[in-house]
């Protein structure tokens, strides 16, 4: 009998945090997650997002989001980290920022990386529940939020792990 194994997951040497690449095959991995399915059965009848988080440690965080149709993030980045995810089922759609307004809609198994530069709005303009997997590096500790006035972003505050999420 042979015995496969997987390679260890390993940070990048110098920085002991995960690139936008490697967080998308994070989330990749746990799209296939059962934990989703309690998602899954959110009703759509619920005007807010749920999330549960499915792994935590220094390196890597990754959460799954169910969306109901019409609730979104609002602007935000996310600190220091890096981050990347993946629409498990549904569609959303990705605002990000850079030097002005650019829209990326994913659907089911499509997923986006990006760096800890990334300021985006995510939102769930479809009539149906989204899920999705989020994984960032290193774990979130705090998120900025925005507000897009005209041509330009607006900071509004800061959020904070444990008090926020």
């Amino acid at each position: 009998m042979t015995t496969l194994t997987a390679a260890p997951l390993t940070s990048t040497p110098r920085s002991g945090v995960h690139t936008p690449d490697q967080l998308l095959d994070i989330a990749h991995l746990f799209a296939h997650d059962w934990r989703l399915n309690a998602l899954a059965s959110i009703s759509r009848d619920h005007a807010e997002r749920h999330w549960i988080e499915l792994a935590s440690i220094p390196a890597v965080q990754v959460w799954a989001i169910a969306w109901p149709s019409g609730t979104g993030t609002g602007w935000h980045d996310h600190g220091i980290a890096s981050g990347a995810f993946v629409v498990v089922s549904g569609a959303l759609v990705e605002q990000a920022w850079h030097d002005g307004v650019r829209r990326t809609d994913l659907t089911d198994g499509q997923g986006k990386g990006f760096g800890a530069d990334h300021v985006h709005d995510v939102q769930n303009l479809g009539s149906e529940l989204a899920v999705s997997v989020h994984a960032y590096s290193p774990t979130l500790t705090d998120m900025t939020r925005y507000e897009l006035q005209g041509d330009r972003l607006h900071r509004l505050g800061v959020d904070t792990a444990g008090d926020a999420w």
